[in-house]
C-alpha cells in the first residue's frame, strides 16, 4: 500500500477537464469526470503522448499524438492505436485537498 500525496486543491480541475500534476518524477493526468476525480499516468499506452494535453469530451480522452481514445471512468482503451488500459491511481479529497495514492 502506498501513501497519499497532495497534488492540488478542490476546484483546481474544472468539470470535464484534465490537468497534469506532478509528484516526485511522475506526471499524472487528473481528470474531473462528471464531478469525480480520476487519475492516470500522463502517458498514452501507444507511445507515451501526454494525455493531459488531449481532448476531453463525452467521457473520453483522445491522445493528440495519434488519436487513441480511452474511457476516462475506468481507463479502458476504446480505439487503436491504444496499447492497453491506463494505469490509474486512487484519488481522495480531504479537507479541500486533492490527494493521490502513490506506491513507493
Amino acid at each position: 500500500m502506498g501513501s497519499y500525496v497532495k497534488v492540488g486543491s478542490e476546484g483546481d480541475v474544472a468539470l470535464g477537464t484534465v490537468k497534469c500534476v506532478r509528484t516526485g518524477d511522475r506526471r499524472i493526468a487528473l481528470f474531473n469526470e462528471r464531478g469525480t476525480l480520476v487519475a492516470y499516468d500522463d502517458a498514452c499506452t501507444h507511445v507515451g503522448g501526454p494525455l493531459s494535453e488531449g481532448l476531453c469530451e463525452d467521457g473520453t480522452i483522445t491522445c493528440l499524438w495519434h488519436g487513441a481514445k480511452f474511457r476516462i471512468a475506468d481507463g479502458e482503451p476504446l480505439t487503436p492505436p491504444a496499447g492497453g488500459k491506463l494505469r490509474g491511481y486512487p484519488v481522495r479529497v480531504h479537507a479541500g485537498v486533492i490527494e493521490i495514492e502513490i506506491d513507493p
